[in-house]
C-alpha cells in the first residue's frame, strides 16, 4: 500500500479502507471490480459463467486527497485474464454482430 503521496511526498497516508457504492445501504457488497469468462461460440442450454471478482482498499492522502486504490484479489484477477476472462457488467453478454 502507499506509503508516501506519489503527489505532494507526504507521509499523512490514511490506509485500508473499504470503498463503499450508494448501493451498501440497499445491503449491497462494497465495491468491487470482475471478470467473467466469455460466452462460448456455442452456448449450451445451462451455462454460468465463471467469474473472478476482487474488493477494493483505498489510501488516502491526509494532505491533498490523492487517492489510490488497491484490489484485494489481484493474483486471481491476473489469471483470470490470462484465460481471457473480460470486464463486463452483471448479467450482460456480448452482442453478437
Amino acid at each position: 500500500m502507499m506509503k508516501t503521496c506519489p503527489e505532494c511526498s507526504s507521509s499523512e497516508i490514511i490506509s485500508d479502507l473499504i470503498v463503499f457504492t450508494d448501493e451498501m445501504l440497499a445491503g449491497q457488497l462494497p465495491a468491487y471490480v470482475q471478470l467473467a469468462e466469455p460466452e462460448p461460440e456455442k452456448t449450451p442450454f445451462i451455462w454460468i459463467p465463471k467469474s473472478a471478482s476482487s474488493g477494493l482498499r483505498a489510501a488516502v492522502c491526509g494532505e491533498c486527497g490523492y487517492t489510490r486504490l488497491h484490489a484485494t484479489n489481484h493474483a486471481e484477477l491476473l489469471q483470470a485474464r490470462k484465460q481471457g476472462y473480460e470486464s463486463r457488467p452483471n448479467g450482460m453478454s456480448r452482442l453478437k454482430a
